[in-house]
């Protein structure tokens, strides 16, 4: 009986830290209207779960904000999808040049395809923030699978899984881009909080997860240029759909 309700425990926060992600991975997205409605509904949703972490201001901006006001917020910070001072994807942090952005690329889509998920056309980039908080969801969500359902082994697969990918990968820039993008934004404006919470969130759960060290990089690594095309050819960048993350859920 204690062995099945501490199970149960771990796998709540595992969901509650799901959510976090996934209300992250919504704020950062363009917010036309159906991306403000989503992420009206999974603040509404997160917010009782959320009330005593870092997202809690966020959750309560984010039920409140209008579309026209998110949008509005979100241009002045990105001017519509891409900021040089703020860029949202890993590489202008971590890759100095071609080589280390191909590289770096690679280890992340074989990090998603180890896990299941696939490049699809269309979307964003791998590295994009979205991306990345998307399948830190998704990990969260499949160690909760794990403890309800499966054994000791996968959970302790997916907790790993997280570990190393907040440590190489999302909790290396994650909190360098959220300062970046709130010193940017408006003085308590919606993205003021959302790049605030950001850093927050990613230093909590590094500790909660017991990551080991990080090595945090706070600024873009050199003058990037928005991507196109072109440069995801040449880099071998592709694209993700963040719905493909979520519905992977269900193959648990």
């Amino acid at each position: 009986m204690e062995s099945s309700s501490r199970e149960s425990g771990a796998a709540g926060l595992a969901v509650t830290r799901a959510l976090g992600y996934t209300l992250l991975a919504h704020a950062f997205a363009y917010p036309d209207d159906a991306g403000a409605a989503a992420l009206r509904e999974i603040a509404a949703l997160g917010a009782p779960g959320l009330a005593s972490t870092p997202l809690a201001e966020l959750c309560l901006r984010a039920v409140e904000a209008s579309p026209e006001e998110l949008e509005a917020a979100y241009v002045n910070v990105f001017t519509v999808g891409y900021s040089p001072d703020c860029p949202t994807f890993e590489t202008a942090y971590l890759a100095a040049d071609l080589i280390q952005q191909t590289n770096r690329m690679a280890d992340i889509a074989g990090f998603y395809r180890a896990f299941g998920v696939e490049n699809a056309s269309g979307g964003f980039r791998p590295d994009d923030l979205c991306v990345e908080l998307e399948f830190m969801a998704f990990l969260c969500q499949k160690q909760a699978y794990a403890a309800e359902h499966l054994s000791a082994a996968r959970v302790a697969e997916a907790k790993r899984a997280q570990r190393l990918f907040l440590r190489e990968h999302l909790g290396r820039w994650g909190g360098g881009v959220g300062a970046r993008v709130s010193a940017c934004a408006e003085r308590g404006s919606f993205y003021d909080i959302a790049g605030r919470a950001l850093g927050a969130w990613i230093a909590d759960d590094a500790r909660l997860i017991k990551t080991g060290q990080i090595q945090p990089v706070d600024a873009p690594a050199q003058a990037w240029e928005r991507p196109n095309e072109s440069d995801d050819d040449i880099a071998g960048a592709q694209v993700i759909e963040l719905d493909e993350i979520a519905t992977e859920v269900g193959t648990l």
